[in-house]
C-alpha cells in the first residue's frame, strides 16, 4: 500500500519504480532535472525504511495538509525534499540519500 502511495505522491518529481516486495523493497526516481534527459535516481534506503523515516510531526501535518491523511502529507513533505535534492545534485549523482531534515544526491 506505502509503495503505490508514494508513487501516486512523486509523480511531480518523475515515474517511480519499485522493485522488489515488502520492506526491503529498492525505490527508482526517473525524473528530469531543468529539462533535460531523464535520469534515474535510487533511492540507498529500502522501502520500509523510507516509510518510516518521512513520517511528519503531527503539528506540520494539521497546520500543512489537514484534509490529508498522516501518510499523504509525508508524501508530500517527502516529494519537496526529493525535488530540492535532485534539483542541486552534484554532477554524476544518481543516489537519493535520507538525512535528518531531508534527502540529499550522492
Amino acid at each position: 500500500m506505502f509503495a503505490a502511495n508514494l508513487t501516486a505522491g512523486l509523480v511531480e518529481v518523475g515515474a517511480v519504480r519499485v522493485e522488489g516486495a515488502g520492506s526491503d523493497a529498492t525505490v527508482f526516481i526517473l525524473a528530469s532535472d531543468d529539462g533535460g534527459e531523464p535520469k534515474e535516481y535510487c533511492l540507498a534506503e529500502p522501502l520500509g525504511e523510507i516509510a518510516d523515516a518521512i513520517i511528519i510531526d503531527e503539528e506540520t501535518w494539521r497546520s500543512t495538509w489537514p484534509d490529508w491523511s498522516l501518510t499523504a502529507a509525508s508524501i508530500a513533505m517527502f516529494s519537496v525534499h526529493v525535488q530540492e535534492a535532485i534539483a542541486t545534485a552534484p554532477p554524476g549523482a544518481n543516489i537519493l540519500r535520507l538525512v535528518p531534515g531531508g534527502v540529499i544526491a550522492v
